[in-house]
């Protein structure tokens, strides 16, 4: 599987920002074949045609659609390029979070890392229009670097992420807040990395040196789910993600995963699916991604 780098010295400064039309960046990778990339990619379609398959979702891509797509995420297109026009918002891991002096930024962002809600949004032609507009500036902005563009770009970008950011909490019915609760945050940090390894929510807890009483408070008010039920969606893609993507089988899996026996794992995916993992292998590899 291809892995899509971040070019950081396409301008004549190094940057890890990358943004422009299609037209500007014709060559990005709209492709079939299964691949990932290194860095977060928002892409505003203000025409669109087919589908993307993203991890376990299919995305319709519709006019006046955004796509939100984090580091890594295995995704294939299915569209005809020639009728596409769009805007590309790129950046790499580190620069939200050193850009905006806070390491957590990219998981104050409820469209980053999301595990239980569709990724992406579509929106009225207005909104569309005045998201477009900032994208514009801030490419003037990227394309006529100043001693002081770096606050005029990162202004704008702030202003894109929480107009995003608001927009896609108020459809999905989520919390858009950003600067409180840095608790619920830390854990999503802290589950996305360590996930693979341990589903006991005391090591969470214990890792943010609180109980788990006030670490469930603090997930439920900021995602509306419980802990317990945040780290099953996140195992839970983990196992989607390897029984798609990978040849290992369910003991391989199980061990990976840090289950004790392959038959837990497989009693876990059909309490979460309703169906047993061989038959998500199955489905998938006949073309049925989603499920």
């Amino acid at each position: 599987m291809k892995t899509f780098k971040f070019l950081k010295n396409k301008y004549d400064v190094e940057l890890l920002i990358d943004i422009g039309a299609y037209k500007d960046i014709p060559n990005y990778f709209f492709e079939s074949k299964l691949h990932d990339a290194d860095f977060y990619e928002i892409i505003f379609f203000a025409k669109g045609n087919g589908y993307l398959a993203l991890d376990q979702q299919r995305i319709e891509i519709t006019d006046h659609t955004i796509v939100f797509i984090s580091p890594f995420q295995k995704r294939r297109w299915f569209l005809d390029k020639t009728k596409v026009d769009c805007y590309f918002l790129f950046f790499q891991d580190s620069f939200l979070s050193d850009f905006f002096s806070d390491k957590l930024f990219a998981f104050r962002l409820q469209f980053f890392y999301n595990k239980t809600k569709p990724l992406y949004l579509k929106v009225n032609e207005g909104f569309f229009s005045q998201l477009a507009n900032i994208i514009q500036e801030l490419l003037m902005e990227i394309k006529t670097f100043k001693s002081d563009s770096e606050h005029m770009i990162r202004a704008l970008l702030y202003l894109v992420l929480i107009k995003l950011n608001r927009a896609y909490a108020q459809h999905y019915l989520l919390s858009s807040e950003t600067e409180n609760n840095s608790l619920a945050f830390r854990f999503k940090e802290v589950l996305q990395n360590d996930v693979c390894k341990t589903r006991n929510i005391d090591y969470y807890a214990q890792q943010l040196g609180i109980s788990r009483v006030t670490l469930n408070k603090c997930i439920k008010r900021q995602f509306g789910l419980t802990v317990s039920e945040m780290v099953n969606e996140f195992i839970l893609f983990e196992i989607k993600s390897l029984l798609s993507y990978t040849q290992l089988n369910i003991n391989e899996i199980s061990y990976q995963l840090q289950f004790s026996q392959a038959n837990h794992l497989t009693r876990f995916f059909k309490s979460q699916t309703g169906i047993s993992p061989k038959a998500f292998r199955n489905a998938y590899q006949k073309g049925s991604s989603v499920i």
